[in-house]
């Protein structure tokens, strides 16, 4: 026994033998390792962009009902207020509250889901989700103008709000109509970008 194990010991191509099983042994797990680890990552990243077609979908239903009542509402002011007939200012219109979340997307992006993305998907969620908050951001800024300017002449005659010899609204209110507008074009680029996510990622999970 102790001559087979001086001769093996001895024979340099032993010695080699066992230096590329060694290798080979090292190398395969490092690459099962790295196989597995990188299977586990495609599986989570399909995960997040099915989760994430899925929010969208249900978002652009909502996006699409609160941009259809919004339209109503600013095309019977903008008509009536180009005929003259100087329509009631109601104060600010509320639609986009809570229908539209940011707060799941960040939770499932800060829980590793910026670890799996590629750059231009993380690109394109966050153009979303900007323009999720440059809404709610806009409808802040319009209760805050409600509250300073409007509800409190709520009782007033129309003659606090527009002059009665042009029918046209007073500079002060004029802030109105432009967050209106403001408004109308923040739900085009909210509904632009829904679909511009939503057709991206679906082409990411065929």
């Amino acid at each position: 026994m102790r001559i087979r194990e001086k001769r093996a010991s001895g024979n340099p191509l032993w010695l080699l033998f066992e230096l590329v099983v060694v290798f080979v042994g090292v190398w395969g797990a490092f690459f099962l390792t790295n196989y597995q680890a990188e299977v586990k990552s495609e599986r989570k990243v399909k995960t997040i962009y099915e989760f994430f077609i899925t929010e969208c979908e249900l978002e652009k239903t909502q996006i699409e009902e609160e941009r259809k009542v919004f339209d109503s509402v600013v095309t019977t002011f903008f008509e009536a207020y180009k005929n003259g007939d100087m329509p009631d200012i109601l104060g600010v219109p509320i639609f986009f509250t809570s229908s539209v979340n940011t707060r799941v997307w960040e939770a499932v992006l800060a829980s590793g889901g910026t670890d799996v993305m590629d750059f231009e998907t993380i690109r394109i969620i966050d153009q979303y989700e900007t323009n999720k908050l440059n809404m709610l951001n806009l409808f802040t800024k319009g209760e805050t103008y409600g509250m300073q300017f409007l509800v409190l002449n709520m009782e007033r005659p129309k003659s606090e709000f527009y002059n009665l010899w042009t029918k046209q609204l007073r500079p002060q209110y004029l802030w109105y109509m432009k967050f209106l507008q403001n408004i109308q074009k923040q739900y085009d680029s909210l509904a632009s970008s829904n679909d511009e996510l939503t057709k991206y990622l679906k082409g990411k999970v065929i």
